[in-house]
């Protein structure tokens, strides 16, 4: 009885121990490398995961956003420009009546004040009056400034006494007065006026300028290579000015030009032009023009998409021929709902692709080339592409 249960103790300590060491054994194989692993087991080794069958990765790139032009000219239309100066005679101020009259114990002067609004536009100011009454000379003051010093007759009009631009403020004064009787003291000199007027000739300029926006895509701003704008100019060139056109503030054309010609072609400079709104304004400085045909045009440069390559080896390319790996462009999106179309060209061979998903995968093993291989994306819109992959995958 003795014997019995001792050898049942050893050979329960025998298990234990067998189960210990076959834990063991497990233990280290699952934890080192997979490459030992297959050498232990005598399996065949691999670089990845069986789920993925890459075999190895041959480009990684990011692309990015990607353009597609559809034309190499946009015109931009304006409506047609019609812009003036007019100028013409205005009453600026005026006085029913003016006296004045001078003896050696009495003196009196008559005023008249009158304001000029736009005084850069005011010129050839003129003083017109009727002479009433008229005992000695009549004296005109102009802002502290005497302008006429005369005789004047009794019912006449006499000639408009013409003011200095040089004098004219934006608050103007005028005073009438009479001469002094001098040595007949016992005298007094008067001075009877009516009808007494300030004439000038006023431009108006509200209309001498004209201000249009015009939109440049992100795309059009980030292509341009020539902008042109061009109109057909209709006006009479003996009473035109200078014609001015800005273009965000910035003078492109400043000349008078050849009235009713075809077209007046003007070059603006790429970097004058803003991605979104630009402001053009046109504006004259006497005349009148009419700008018909206006447009902006612009030259688009031939979009260089780039290129990417990538080696295979001798020996990658042999297991690609003889069908034992594949090699796969994989193209992953930006936008996941809306439709992603164009054209991949590889190593000359050219292959559609169409897809609205976010990621989309295009096997080229039959078009590889031992040595170097290039790829370009084309897209027949633009795209956002967030990666390129390349990969040398299992059959």
């Amino acid at each position: 009885m003795f014997r019995t249960k001792r050898g049942q103790s050893s050979a329960a300590g025998a298990a234990v121990l067998i189960a210990i060491i076959a834990a063991l054994i497990v233990g280290f194989v699952i934890l080192i490398p997979p490459q030992e692993r297959a050498k232990l087991l005598d399996e065949p080794s691999t670089t990845t995961s069986p789920s993925s069958g890459v075999a190895k990765n041959l480009l990684m790139e990011s692309p990015g956003r990607i353009d597609y032009l559809a034309q190499k000219e946009i015109e931009h239309p304006l409506p047609v420009v019609n812009i003036y100066t007019k100028t013409e005679a205005k009453v600026l101020g005026e006085k029913n009546v003016a006296y004045a009259k001078k003896g050696v114990f009495s003196e009196k002067a008559d005023l008249l004040t009158f304001m000029i609004p736009d005084l850069k536009n005011t010129e050839d100011l003129l003083l017109a009056l009727e002479v009433v009454e008229a005992e000695g000379r009549l004296i005109v003051s102009f802002n502290g400034d005497e302008v006429f010093n005369g005789e004047v007759k009794v019912g006449s009009l006499p000639k408009p006494i013409t003011i200095p631009s040089n004098l004219l403020q934006e608050q103007n004064e005028v005073v009438f007065s009479v001469s002094s009787p001098g040595l007949a003291f016992w005298r007094t000199n008067e001075l009877s006026l009516q009808n007494v007027k300030i004439v000038a000739d006023v431009t108006s300029v509200e209309a001498q300028a004209s201000k249009n926006i015009f939109l440049l895509s992100e795309v059009e701003k980030k292509n341009l290579e020539k902008v042109t704008l061009k109109f057909q100019p209709g006006c009479d060139l003996d009473e035109v000015g200078k014609l001015t056109v800005l273009v965000n503030g910035k003078v492109v054309y400043a000349a008078v030009p050849d009235c009713d010609v075809a077209l007046v072609p003007i070059e603006i400079s790429p970097g004058a032009l803003n991605q979104g709104e630009n402001e053009i304004i046109f504006k004259t400085e006497q005349g009148t023009y009419l700008l018909t045909h206006v447009v902006i045009e612009s030259e688009l440069k031939e979009v260089d998409f780039p290129t990417y390559y990538f080696d295979l080896t001798y020996e990658e390319y042999s297991d690609v021929v003889d069908e034992d790996k594949r090699v796969r462009i994989t193209l992953d999106f930006v936008d996941v709902v809306a439709r992603k179309f164009g054209d991949l060209e590889f190593n000359g061979h050219t292959k559609y692709f169409d897809t609205k998903e976010v990621s989309y995968t295009l096997d080229v093993s039959d078009d590889v080339v031992q040595g170097a291989n290039a790829l370009k994306i084309k897209p027949r819109k633009t795209l956002e592409v967030r990666q390129l992959k390349i990969d040398l995958v299992k059959a």
